[in-house]
Parts: C-alpha cells; structure tokens; sequence
C-alpha cells in the first residue's frame, strides 16, 4: 500500500536558512569582537622618572589589571653607583596589606639589590590590585639607572601563583643644572660682539667664558645649589659689569636683564678718571690701527 508523504513548504526552509545565516553572522561578530583575556602587570611608577643628583624620587611597585592578590616576592637590581636608596627600606603600602613582611625585606646599597616580600592574614580581604611598596631612590652620581624585576611571585589566598608580566623602569640623574641668562650693551657702540660674560663661584671659574654676539645675549650654567655665584660681563676700554649674590635650585632660570657696560677705562684699571682722559686727549684726533699711549 503506498503511503503519502507530507512535503514542508518551500517558505519553511526559506525561515530556516535565514535564521541560520543570523546566527553564524552573530557567532562571528561576537569572536571578531572579543577581546582577548588581559594579563595582570607589575610595574614601576613612574617609569622612567629624571631627577636632579642630591635629591629623591618616590618610585611605586604596582599590580595592574588583577585580583584575588594575597601575597608578593619581589626582587630588583639597580646601579649602586647612580642611585641609592634612602635608608635601605622600603615603604609598605596596601596590596597586599603588610599583615606580615619578611625580615630581609630591605635594599642593599652596596650589591644593588631590593627584596620585598609580603602576605596579608586572615581575615584580610584578598586585593584587587594597587600599589605594593614605595622605594624612595636618591641621585648620588650623574647617569641612568636601571630598575629591573628579576624573580617575582605573586599569590592568591589559596598559595596558587598568579601569571602576571613586568615591566621594568629607570632613574635618570642629571646634575642640578641653574640656567643663568642675560643680555650686555654697549655704550656708544651698536653691537656688543666680543664681549666676555664669565660665572665665577667660590673656587674661581664656575662656566665660561661666554663670548657674546651681535644680539648680546648669553646663558651660563651653575650646577652646585650650595654655591653663591657672580657673574662678570667685560670688554676691553670699557667698565666691567658685574652681578653677584647669585643662588638657586636646580631646575630655575634666574634672568639678569639687560645691562650696558660704560666706556671710558682707556687703561684697563677697572676705574674711568684723569688717566683715562689724559691718554684720551694725547690720542686726541688718531685713527686705527695706530696704537694707544702708554
């Protein structure tokens, strides 16, 4: 006996194919789109932070992009000879908390080494991520530092290691550079070229000397804060011109302004009077290149 069989609509595929074409183009917009897992981080902030040599820099050990964090070992080197670090501890701070921390826990500032290890206590909440210790760095020695993780371990409360990436830094030592500016004229004369500006601290000569173009500007460099500097502009048949008491930190721009310096010291004695004048009037209606008397 035959038997009928019952034929589905053409429009029934039709719906059929179309909800399937949604749902892998739904399927594949929403891989394309995802983003992929992100790694936590233990790093130093800030990174690479430039610093006058005599003073301190605050450097963060943080952990970025984790939770459930319990406890930390962390080791670093630095260069001993550029920075040190103050006291040869280090500043607890809050992920995790410092329910308990290692005894040799510290820096040596002889090897260049930094060891901090740490873990919070029930009932202490797990942390999600933040800063885990402060390293106060101070410049000793002009140059760049490195700051670099070797081993690191980084546990939940449960003891399991948490996969994490680090990204080292460093501390740039620069001396403590006061920018001394200013500008010379001369009397009578419409360009000052050739003048000399010197920086004289304590011991003599401190930068210099700059010899000055037609613009009369000139810049000069003190690198000790603990120095009281003069400076000293001169030209040869004219006054010199000085500046004194001068003192800062690194870092500033002290500006001296303008200054003309007199002509008239025929004799280069630092002083304009008869003698100037005398060999002034006995060179009375000369011209170059025939030389002064005396």
């Amino acid at each position: 006996m035959s038997k009928f069989t019952q034929r589905r609509p053409k429009a029934f595929w039709t719906i059929f194919l179309v909800i399937i074409l949604c749902l892998t183009a739904v399927l594949a917009a929403g891989s394309a789109g995802a983003e992929p897992a992100v790694v936590p981080l233990l790093l130093l902030d800030p990174a690479a932070p430039v610093v006058n040599v005599g003073s301190t820099v605050d450097v963060d050990m943080r952990l970025d992009d984790i939770l459930d964090v319990y406890g930390v070992e962390l080791n670093l080197t630095f260069d001993p000879a550029i920075v040190q670090v103050t006291g040869g501890s280090l500043t607890p701070m809050t992920c995790p908390q410092p329910d308990f921390v290692s005894a040799d826990s510290g820096a040596d500032n002889i090897a260049g080494t930094i060891k901090y290890a740490a873990t919070q206590l029930n009932p202490t909440p797990a942390c999600d991520g933040g800063v885990v210790a402060t390293i106060n760095f101070e410049c000793i020695a002009e140059g760049e530092s490195p700051v670099t993780f070797g081993s690191t371990i980084v546990s939940n409360r449960n003891g399991l290691e948490i996969v994490h990436n680090v990204q080292n830094g460093t501390v740039q030592c620069e001396e403590a550079v006061i920018d001394i500016i200013g500008e010379v004229a001369l009397q009578s004369w419409p360009v000052p070229t050739g003048v000399e500006v010197t920086l004289y601290d304590t011991g003599g000569i401190a930068d210099g000397p700059v010899v000055v173009g037609a613009d009369g500007k000139f810049t000069l460099k003190a690198t000790d804060e603990s120095e009281t500097y003069r400076v000293v502009a001169s030209y040869p048949r004219y006054l010199d011109a000085e500046a004194s008491g001068i003192s800062g930190t690194g870092g500033y721009v002290i500006d001296l302004g303008l200054v003309t310096l007199r002509a008239g010291d025929i004799n280069g004695d630092g002083v304009i009077d008869l003698l100037d004048l005398t060999a002034l009037g006995g060179n009375y209606g000369k011209s170059s290149p025939q030389g002064w008397v005396p």
